[in-house]
C-alpha cells in the first residue's frame, strides 16, 4: 500500500503541531505543548481511488533538537518549511531549513514554504513582521510551494497538504511502500503509541 512520508521543520511556536492536528481534525489548544524530540502522525486517505498512507513528522524547533533533524529527511517525500509571518527569527530559520534540505535531503524531496499565523496579521497587520511578496521570493528562489495560513484553519491545512501531494510524481506515490526505517525504529518506544481504534489516524510521540 502506497505510504509516504512528510516531515514539518520549522522553530519552535511557529504552529507545526497545530497544523497537523487541524489536518487530523483533532483539537488544537492556544497554548499547545511545544513537541519534544519529534512526534509522528499516520492518516490515511484516498487519492486517486486509492488508499494513501501519509506518515507525517512532526519535528521539535528547539535549537538543541536541530541537529537531529536531518535524520528525519531520510526517505522523506514531502517537506513542510514552516515560519511565524509576526517573528524574523522564524524566518531566518526557515531559510536555514532550505539551504539543509538542498545540501541533504532527498534528491526528489518536495519542498513547500509555509508562513503561518496570518489570522494574527488579519486582526492587527501592524504585527506582520514579513511580508507576504518577501515569503513568495524566497520560495520562487527556491522553485517551491508557498502559501500563508492559519494553523486553526482546517481548510488551510487540507489546501496545503493537498497541493504538495499533488506535486509528488505517480510513480514515486505508487512505488513506495514506507521501506522500515531502522534508525528511527529504534528511536521509537512503544510506551508512548496510541492508536485511536476505529480510524486510520495514530500518533506516535518520540522523546
Amino acid at each position: 500500500m502506497p505510504n509516504l512520508k512528510i516531515i514539518l521543520l520549522g522553530d519552535m511556536n511557529v504552529g507545526k503541531t497545530s497544523f497537523i492536528r487541524r489536518y487530523l481534525n483533532l483539537n488544537v489548544h492556544k497554548n499547545q505543548k511545544s513537541t519534544v524530540g519529534a512526534a509522528m502522525f499516520t492518516k490515511c486517505i484516498e487519492y486517486n481511488n486509492n488508499i494513501v498512507y501519509l506518515n507525517i513528522w512532526d519535528t521539535a524547533g528547539q535549537e538543541r533538537y536541530s541537529s537531529l533533524n536531518t535524520l528525519y529527511y531520510r526517505s522523506s517525500n514531502i517537506a513542510i518549511v514552516m515560519y511565524d509571518i509576526t517573528n524574523p527569527q522564524s524566518f531566518i530559520t526557515a531559510k536555514d531549513y532550505l539551504i539543509s534540505l538542498e545540501n541533504k535531503g532527498p534528491e526528489n524531496i518536495i519542498v513547500g514554504l509555509i508562513g503561518n499565523k496570518n489570522d494574527v496579521v488579519i486582526t492587527d497587520n501592524s504585527k506582520r513582521a514579513i511580508p507576504f511578496s518577501v515569503g513568495k521570493e524566497l520560495a520562487d528562489t527556491h522553485c517551491i510551494f508557498f502559501a500563508e495560513t492559519n494553523s486553526f484553519n482546517h481548510n488551510d491545512a487540507v489546501s496545503v497538504f493537498g497541493s504538495l501531494l499533488d506535486l509528488v510524481p505517480n510513480d514515486i506515490i505508487y512505488s513506495y511502500t514506507g521501506d522500515a526505517e531502522l534508525l528511527l525504529d529504534k528511536m521509537i518506544d512503544n510506551n508512548h503509541i496510541i492508536q485511536k481504534s476505529g480510524s486510520c489516524v495514530h500518533y506516535c510521540c518520540i522523546s
